[in-house]
């Protein structure tokens, strides 16, 4: 029959539209209820909260329309929740929310009732629910008043495990966007890491064992954005996020900006077959196989090869911290380079080439970063935009899987940071396969704001002649550090003779740099003679 699917955007109401058209019914437009204020680029009232819905995901809605009209290819029809969860008991009654009509099951039907008016072929409608019966109940209810049949093909499918595997084998590729399950998923640690990391990764399992959690979040310990899957003509690019964490624990990832893209050929959803064995038949192959194909992680060290391994597609993490200061965690390439695809050898040199790739990619990730970090609340509507660059990197952690890759990167390195009063820096070798998806280089940095242009300032120079030389967003906060000589916005220890005072610089960094004339960076030291 013909179908339209309830979408939340995340990983089960994708995967039951697979389902569906894999048991041979037809896909003709997707519906979505969409909570208030989520709108990407539309102003938010500080005043307004959203409301949290028993029944429907609201995390990532922002991205609905682009994911579903340019990704998938289908129509959308999208209506706005005005109602709230009035009725909350398990089995839905419609004669029980009285005349008014304000329960939030309320504006399903009249979402449904606008498909059949503009689609007047659909018969019925594909639901991801799975373990919930308040929510399957609540669509069968709306879907019998409209005469639709409801599509349910995940309900009760389990192990869950067995499930969410069959969704990754599957091709669905999605990102956590919120997290709500401490102290097992930080926010600022899981939130916009890709589910194939997390579950491959173990995380999942010993939250399981610890916590008895939902391995397919089920209990609302978390939800999903599918980025791809077979089904998708384009893919879903989140360009600009922000992880906003509450102080329960809970904590959601905002969508700033987000754009579909191109596929290319030969992807990881390519293998779907659309006529393979039913979903239950790929459950029952996949429980009797786990066993083997997920060995203990302390076994796959040094083992694994990047093939075998999931690949991690996440944006840095930032915190920002008062006085100006952010931190910038995890900066990764959003791909990992292969000998085959890059024609280089596995040699010891291939693979620095390939780490010289990986580098090269997180300086563009991390530049793009620095211009994005929103300071204040206000100080982006002001500005425009914000005023970070390479030269107020303070300090920088740098994490290589080889340390024989150390001299290819530091060219490139010192033609990002620069010479002159660089970052101070760690540089650490872990291990092959020790990075996420099998990376070899990985990043940290702390950015102090306006502390580039502060050391850069002519000394003897007036307070308006220093700061008429300074970008118009940095004016103000570098003048309130020039009236204050006590405390030094920036200072930098950067010696690059050979001498008995100064610890030796073997790479493109200085050997200290201090904060406020109280907090000092040091960098990395080897107990070498001058």
């Amino acid at each position: 029959m013909k179908f339209v699917a309830l979408v939340s955007g995340g990983k089960d109401s994708f995967y039951s539209i697979m389902e569906c058209i894999r048991n041979g019914h037809e896909l003709v437009a997707c519906a979505h209820l969409s909570p208030r204020r989520k709108q990407i680029g539309q102003d938010e009232d500080a005043d307004e909260q959203e409301e949290e819905s028993y029944m429907y995901q609201t995390a990532a809605s922002e991205c609905i329309p682009i994911q579903v009209e340019q990704c998938l290819g289908v129509p959308l029809v999208i209506r706005q929740c005005v109602g709230k969860s009035e009725n909350t008991l398990l089995v839905y009654d419609h004669a029980d929310t009285g005349s008014k009509g304000q329960d939030e099951v309320e504006d399903l039907f009249q979402l449904l009732a606008n498909v059949k008016e503009q689609f007047p072929c659909v018969e019925g409608v594909s639901t991801g629910a799975i373990l919930s019966t308040y929510q399957r109940t609540r669509i069968e209810s709306v879907c019998g008043r409209l005469g639709l049949t409801p599509l349910s093909y995940l309900w009760r499918m389990g192990p869950q495990r067995s499930l969410l595997e069959c969704m990754l084998k599957d091709g669905i590729e999605a990102v956590l966007v919120k997290v709500a399950s401490p102290p097992g998923l930080v926010p600022r640690k899981h939130l916009n890491k890709t589910l194939g990391a997390l579950y491959y990764g173990g995380i999942f399992d010993k939250l399981k064992e610890k916590f008895d959690f939902h391995i397919c979040g089920e209990g609302g310990e978390y939800e999903t954005l599918v980025l791809d899957c077979p089904i998708f003509k384009k893919k879903l690019i989140l360009s600009k996020v922000e992880i906003i964490e509450g102080d329960d624990g809970v904590g959601v990832l905002e969508i700033r900006e987000c754009h579909a893209e191109d596929k290319q050929e030969g992807g990881s959803c390519a293998s779907w077959d659309v006529t393979g064995p039913l979903l239950y038949e790929r459950m029952r192959h996949v429980e009797a196989s786990q066993s083997h194909s997920l060995p203990a992680q302390s076994d796959m060290k040094g083992e694994e090869t990047l093939d075998t391994l999931p690949e991690i597609n996440v944006l840095p993490h930032v915190k920002v911290l008062p006085g100006g200061l952010a931190h910038v965690s995890e900066i990764l390439s959003p791909f990992i380079p292969c000998s085959d695809a890059y024609s280089y050898s596995s040699s010891v040199d291939g693979e620095a080439e390939l780490a010289v790739l990986e580098a090269k990619s997180i300086f563009s990730v991390l530049q793009a970063t620095l211009e994005t970090i929103q300071w204040t609340s206000s100080f982006e509507k002001q500005t425009g935009h914000c005023a970070a660059t390479a030269k107020d990197v303070v300090f920088v952690h740098l994490y290589l899987s080889d340390i024989s890759h150390f001299k290819d990167i530091n060219a490139h390195y010192s033609a990002f940071f620069g010479t002159v009063l660089p970052p101070s820096r760690s540089c650490v070798a872990v291990g092959k396969n020790v990075l996420p998806g099998g990376r070899r280089v990985m990043m940290d940095c702390l950015v102090q704001r306006g502390s580039g242009e502060y050391m850069r300032m002519s000394p003897g120079s007036s307070l308006m002649d220093s700061t008429n030389n300074l970008s118009p967003a940095n004016a103000s906060f570098v003048a309130d550090h020039i009236r204050n000589p006590h405390h030094l916005l920036r200072t930098t220890l950067h010696v690059q003779s050979i001498s008995h005072w100064a610890p030796v610089c073997v790479g493109p960094y200085s050997q200290a740099n201090t904060l406020r004339s109280a907090l000092i960076f040091m960098a990395g030291q080897i107990g070498l003679k001058p």
